[in-house]
């Protein structure tokens, strides 16, 4: 599903006409909410982190020392929970040193916003279904459909987390914390 589908199908459910082919996004009033509506679902919804854009990644020091964060990155996690990483002014900051300078790189686990076409079909239509019901209140605000369409939101996202379970390594004994725990030598 492309940005431009996904729109025309939140205007449908708001008894809207569709974009044409002709249609500039920017011309249409309801359109552009709709476009606003779609960007602000998919930021909260891939900040969560899916098996599409949580990966691991070595992020590498610039010439002054500082580590400057990619406005695409939704969140940077240093990977366990000794590490005292996290993210100040758009650059990696150190809690343990109280600095913003680094001399090496940096292994973080990032959560990345990836543009909308570029998502999966069921992460797509949760996105789809959030920010068709959240459009439908600002602009309707009809109370008798919005549990109906609150219901088809937690269906997309039942398929969403059923498809990222799917994906991702699901083994707990690999896991840091787990083979701490079964790690009797205490060593």
């Amino acid at each position: 599903m492309n940005k431009r589908d996904a729109i025309n199908e939140i205007l449908l459910s708001l008894n809207e006409l569709p974009l044409d082919v002709s249609d500039a996004v920017e011309d249409i009033g309801i359109a552009v909410i709709v476009d606003k509506e779609l960007d602000i679902a998919k930021k909260k919804i891939l900040a969560q982190g899916w098996f599409f854009n949580k990966m691991t990644r070595t992020l590498y020091p610039n010439t002054s020392g500082y580590i400057v964060i990619p406005e695409s990155f939704l969140s940077v996690d240093g990977g366990d929970n000794e590490t005292t990483l996290m993210v100040r002014d758009w650059k990696l900051f150190d809690k343990a040193t109280m600095s913003y300078l680094f001399e090496e790189p940096k292994e973080c686990i990032v959560t990345e916003d990836i543009v909308f076409d570029d998502l999966p079909f069921h992460a797509a239509n949760y996105v789809v279904q959030t920010a068709s019901l959240q459009a439908y209140i600002n602009i309707i605000g009809n109370s008798e459909d919005i549990q109906l369409r609150a219901s088809a939101v937690q269906l997309a996202k039942i398929e969403a987390l059923r498809d990222n379970a799917n994906n991702v390594d699901g083994n707990i004994l690999a896991a840091t914390y787990a083979s701490n725990l079964l790690d009797r030598t205490g060593l």
